[in-house]
């Protein structure tokens, strides 16, 4: 009898051993994260995640999983900051950050990211895409028979996006603008910062600036917003006989001009 009891205490002990380890390798199992392009109308993606340092970036074809969870990925349990990103051409990746080489304007980057909760066993996010850059028309009007004496450059204190919630990269942005056979000019900005930050447009008379167009402020004037989950395209145009800078947003009936000595 003594040794029967003697068994069932050592088993109870083993039986609570084991689950006390079970538990114990249960805290640092991996959470199974899933995203769902159910969304998602871009070909190709770059789908990555960041906990305190990047988890994980692949490069897919959004048509290979058409189902929901069919795109799973195991992280670390904590808070996952996702992203999915379209339309890299140019930029260039360092770390969570997408940079624009000095001399380019942005790439056409459609993107989605967001913070998810990862402290369960099983984790979703949706990627919703939405536009990250804007495309600004520059049509400069030059009365015939006049040959334009003007260049022009665009520059800004935003050169590329964060990754892991798309706002805006501090640096150097400086592209050249070159005019096509109808005058017209178009380049994308990145999303700037909230109020526009340095964004303006250099005149160049033969090297030399000969004007400084205060882009940022007269945007703001406007009333553009920098935080809209679409950013909307910008039209600017340059009177040469006036000496008038005009601007206007894509769907606005309303714009703004701007007389200017050149």
């Amino acid at each position: 009898m003594a040794m029967r009891k003697t068994l069932i205490i050592l088993v109870a002990a083993l039986i609570g051993a084991a689950s006390c380890s079970i538990k114990e390798d249960r805290t640092p199992c991996p959470c199974w994260l899933t995203i769902d392009f159910g969304r998602c109308s871009q070909k190709n993606v770059t789908v990555a995640a960041w906990g305190d340092s990047e988890i994980f970036s692949e490069r897919i074809a959004v048509k290979d999983y058409p189902d929901e969870g069919s795109y799973e990925k195991t992280v670390p349990k904590g808070y996952v900051n996702t992203s999915v990103v379209s339309g890299e051409r140019d930029m260039i990746r360092s770390g969570a950050h997408l940079n624009i080489p000095l001399g380019h304007d942005a790439d056409s980057i459609y993107a989605h990211a967001t913070r998810v909760e990862c402290f369960g066993e099983f984790a979703k996010d949706t990627a919703v895409m939405h536009k990250q850059f804007a495309r600004v028309f520059m049509n400069v009007e030059i009365p015939q028979g006049h040959q334009y004496p003007y260049t022009f450059t665009a520059c800004s204190d935003v050169c590329g996006m964060d990754m892991r919630d798309l706002s805006p990269v501090e640096g150097e942005f400086k592209v050249d603008l070159e005019l096509d056979e109808e005058n017209i000019s178009m380049f994308c900005l990145p999303r700037q910062k909230e109020n526009g930050g340095q964004l303006r447009l250099l005149i160049y008379d033969k090297g030399e600036v000969i004007e400084t167009i205060p882009l940022a402020e007269w945007i703001n004037q406007m009333g553009y917003n920098w935080l809209k989950k679409d950013l909307e395209d910008i039209y600017i145009g340059v009177d040469y006989a006036k000496a008038e800078v005009s601007i206007s947003i894509k769907g606005w009936d309303d714009g703004y001009s701007f007389k200017v000595e050149i």
